[in-house]
């Protein structure tokens, strides 16, 4: 198959293409999927930031020495000649982009990508409102510049709208306008906004998807005159296909859960089984963005357009999947360290998540801290719990809901793709296999972000095997124990244990009797 049928590939082609947010997940991924599907394209500038005493040129060396580069290094051994790193920071004056280097962007750049935005779902409002909504306004002024800019593609987020039950691929009004909030967050201080967040979100829940929606409604506002689309995937997780399948490099969202629940210390959380997980791989999103900058840079239509990028209608997860195709998972490719055997569940109760919380995760918590404190070792268990708590608490808003979120010009999209770029640019999710993806995503965790050896695989096996039948031997023991010295100091107990004895032995004399008539 030749690049040269690929009507994305052509439209890429000699293009200049600007990125903000490239050092992140998705970030790097888009890198990779443009310098590996379009090596005809110009040059990728990237906006870096100096960080922990690294200039930018440092950190971007360090981020083409990423594992998902491997692919493209193989190919076209040459890709970093078309990587230049823009020092830069989104939350400075200008982005912090030298005058050279902005007249460089000014002249040269073709297509922007703005997917750079803080996704903490507990970030403070101000930091919040700095990074995405000032910071976009910052890159649309940016873009207002450029002469020969083709498209400006934002990247948000399928929750924006989290507090509406079906969102279609509409910018709605937002909970307040733009400009308000930037002129509040100028003059008011950190303390007084943290402490009024909750009545400035109202029925959002977090600054993450507050802030998000209302940079939606400032594109709607700021970018008439510039050729514009917004893309919102929903929950990001590892890859499907490409670069490598099961690739991840964060724990953020539900990628959490998998070494969390398959070393033992999460139980338990809120759930409904039968809701939807709107899971989306990475390299789907990636396509997604693509293609959907193409079809508004080569003026397919002239209005700013929404795309969803969500599985829901196409391809219906739930929590429940998750819960099963998770579980046979730590049985199969088990993590190395597994505290306690596996054995999640969602519940629709609070009540039993708090007591399945006490018992299965806080008091073993505390005992296994009180014996590495014996053992002169640094506990680790209740600060961990007190990690997943949190963590857990932020995720929980999202699986106890169900959104629908409409695809029409997701589908759309799809299909004004021709059969070369269905292919290399493949986003359509309804061919996507549940359970082999969990499977995949679950290894991604172990191989990527646990860096365990795959090789080990056989012994962790026969270690939770081993671990299955000491927990079977250590309930049996705790039934008898009950049986022995509770249950049969009960007179009534007695009598009633010694009634069905006799009548089995009546049954069985019974029994033989009438195989003898």
């Amino acid at each position: 198959m030749s690049s040269c049928e690929s009507e994305i590939c052509e439209f890429y082609k000699n293009k200049s293409i600007f990125i903000t947010g490239a050092t992140g997940f998705l970030g790097k991924a888009l890198v990779e999927k443009l310098l590996r599907s379009c090596n005809n394209l110009s040059t990728i500038y990237i906006l870096i930031r100096h960080k922990k005493g690294k200039t930018p040129s440092q950190r971007l060396d360090e981020f083409l020495d990423c594992k998902v580069f491997e692919k493209v290094n193989e190919t076209f051994p040459d890709y970093r000649k078309k990587l230049v790193a823009i020092e830069g920071d989104l939350v400075e004056p200008g982005l912090g982009i030298s005058e050279k280097d902005k007249e460089i962007l000014k002249k040269s750049v073709h297509v922007v990508f703005h997917s750079a935005a803080t996704v903490r779902f507990d970030e403070p409002l101000k930091i919040a409102i700095n990074m995405n909504i000032l910071g976009t306004k910052k890159v649309i002024d940016l873009c207002k510049q450029m002469e020969n800019l083709k498209v400006f593609v934002h990247v948000s987020t399928a929750y924006a709208n989290c507090d509406r039950s079906r969102v279609t691929e509409d910018v709605y009004p937002p909970p307040v306008q733009p400009e308000k909030i930037l002129e509040a967050a100028d003059w008011m201080d950190d303390g007084l906004m943290n402490l009024i967040t909750p009545s400035i979100i109202k029925k959002k829940p977090n600054t993450y998807t507050y802030t998000k929606a209302i940079a939606e409604s400032l594109i709607i506002k700021e970018c008439k005159e510039i050729p514009c689309c917004i893309v919102r995937p929903s929950i990001i997780g590892c890859s499907w296909k490409e670069p490598i399948p099961g690739w991840i490099d964060n724990f953020n969202g539900p990628t959490a859960l998998f070494p969390a629940s398959g070393t033992g210390v999460l139980r338990t959380m809120l759930g409904h089984l039968d809701a939807v997980a709107d899971l989306v791989p990475v390299d789907v999103v990636v396509n997604n963005l693509l293609a959907a900058g193409w079809f508004r840079g080569a003026e397919k239509t002239k209005k700013i357009i929404v795309f969803h990028c969500t599985s829901g209608i196409r391809n219906k997860l739930t929590w429940g999947m998750m819960e099963d195709y998770g579980v046979n998972c730590f049985f199969k490719t088990p993590f190395e360290k597994v505290f306690i055997l596996p054995n999640p569940h969602f519940t629709s109760y609070k009540s039993v998540k708090y007591f399945r919380t006490l018992f299965e995760q806080l008091i073993p918590a505390y005992v296994m801290d009180f014996v590495l404190k014996i053992l002169k070792r640094k506990p680790i268990f209740v600060r961990i719990q007190q990690k997943i708590k949190k963590a857990v608490t932020i995720l929980e808003y999202f699986t106890t809901r169900q959104w629908e979120f409409t695809i029409d010009n997701y589908v759309m999209l799809i299909n004004q793709l021709n059969e070369t770029d269905q292919k290399l640019f493949n986003f359509d999710v309804k061919d996507l296999n549940w359970k082999n993806y969990v499977e995949t995503y679950c290894l991604g965790t172990k191989i990527f972000l646990m860096k365990e050896d795959v090789s080990k695989i056989g012994a962790c096996r026969k270690k939770i095997e081993k671990m299955k039948r000491i927990q079977n031997l250590a309930i049996f023991s705790v039934y008898a124990i009950v049986f022995r010295f509770i249950l049969l100091r009960s007179a009534h107990f007695k009598s009633f244990i010694q009634f069905l004895f006799e009548m089995a032995i009546k049954f069985r004399d019974y029994f033989l009797k009438s195989i003898q008539f």
